[in-house]
């Protein structure tokens, strides 16, 4: 089974449509304003009304309240939660992904944040860095099937796909500049994802 494409940090109407005609599995859209690609929750509610693709809000500083309150089919919480924030996801009817830092020093918050979640997402420990394949080699065999980000661009996404995740998260790879994508480079990863075969 060949991994998703979830593409993240969209910021317009423009770029989802076109995303979503391309075959995207998920479409990401960050609604905290640390980010620069952060965007009004409306942007959400309109996609909803005409992307096939799921939506999933990313999250990174506010309150897992905020989490209660989104019509997205998914949230993305990027960050560390601590101990009762993580038992408060597991009493959300809402799906949430949680953030695990590609890092071997994340092992151990990885065997709690699983009791809470299956959707994890295995990304870089900091912004701009790439994350490294094999260590999220071994992250995988702790958690088969959890997504990867970090760093991941058409011209190095075979170096993620041996891994056999169950989805990339890609942003900046495919960008023209900040919050405005590269439908050319998305398809070429796009194109590269259907085409790969296991072992291959």
């Amino acid at each position: 089974m060949r991994p998703k494409l979830k593409i993240c940090g969209v910021t317009n109407e423009d770029d989802a449509k076109a995303l979503d005609a391309i075959g995207i599995d998920a479409i990401g859209v960050v609604t905290d304003p640390e980010s620069p690609r952060c965007v009004g929750r409306e942007l959400i509610s309109k996609l909803k009304g005409f992307v096939n693709s799921p939506v999933v809000e990313v999250i990174i500083s506010s309150p897992l309240s905020k989490a209660r309150t989104s019509v997205a089919d998914y949230v993305q919480v990027h960050r560390l939660l601590r101990e009762e924030e993580l038992e408060e996801v597991s009493t959300m009817s809402k799906k949430v992904i949680l953030y695990v830092p590609a890092s071997l020093e994340a092992i151990p918050y990885l065997l709690r944040a699983q009791r809470y979640s299956d959707l994890i997402l295995f990304d870089s420990p900091r912004k701009g860095l790439k994350s490294d394949p094999k260590i999220l080699k071994v992250l995988l065999d702790y958690h088969p099937g959890a997504g990867v980000g970090g760093g991941i661009s058409p011209e190095n996404v075979y170096d993620y796909l041996v891994l056999e995740p169950g989805w990339l998260d890609v942003s900046s790879g495919v960008e023209i500049c900040v919050g405005k994508k590269d439908l050319g480079k998305v398809r070429r990863l796009k194109e590269a994802i259907s085409s790969w075969r296991r072992g291959g």
